[in-house]
């Protein structure tokens, strides 16, 4: 059955655009097209006050991931992730985010962490006071995705799966191992 002929054409009007996305569920990593109004961030869709209950990725293709096994991707028209089940997200490389942050803020360092997410381990950095650690940072989170910055998504049991590179992502806090 092939899934492109048969998923409708997703209209796109004036005021939006789209944005290749990268996401990680704990089924594997998906990505594709991301619809959405003109002046929002797409990176920022499921950190505001009005988080959809299902994110949708036309052109879209999902990867499941095995420790040990690589399965090829497979290609979808139009797939529909519930929020609930992401567990990070950034824009697909080479597209780059609009970072979060004034680098010349006095006070903010930035520390170098490890995530674990599945078989997944992502290298990356995270903002913080400079008078604070990482697990006081991390303890005092009430948002539910941690934001990291200069990331790197590697399959440490699959060499096959190239390096995911991005300057920013958000991962599901709870969701994650961190470590120092």
């Amino acid at each position: 059955m092939d899934t492109l002929s048969q998923a409708p054409v997703t209209v796109i009007n004036e005021d939006e655009t789209t944005s290749a996305m990268m996401v990680y569920t704990a089924q594997g990593i998906l990505w594709g097209k991301l619809t959405h109004h003109k002046m929002v961030m797409p990176s920022r869709i499921l950190t505001g006050v009005t988080i959809p209950e299902f994110l949708s990725l036309t052109d879209a293709q999902v990867m499941f991931l095995e420790h040990n096994f690589l399965a090829r991707p497979i290609k979808h028209q139009q797939l529909m992730i519930p929020t609930s089940s992401i567990l990070g997200f950034h824009l697909m490389p080479p597209s780059k985010d609009q970072l979060d942050y004034d680098p010349s803020e006095p006070n903010r360092i930035m520390s170098t962490v490890t995530l674990y997410m599945g078989p997944l381990k992502i290298l990356c950095k995270v903002r913080h006071s400079e008078i604070s650690n990482i697990k006081s940072t991390i303890e005092v989170l009430k948002a539910d995705f941690l934001t990291v910055y200069d990331i790197e998504v590697t399959h440490p049991n699959n060499q096959k799966i190239s390096a995911i590179q991005s300057n920013m992502g958000f991962f599901r806090v709870h969701s994650l191992l961190i470590a120092q």
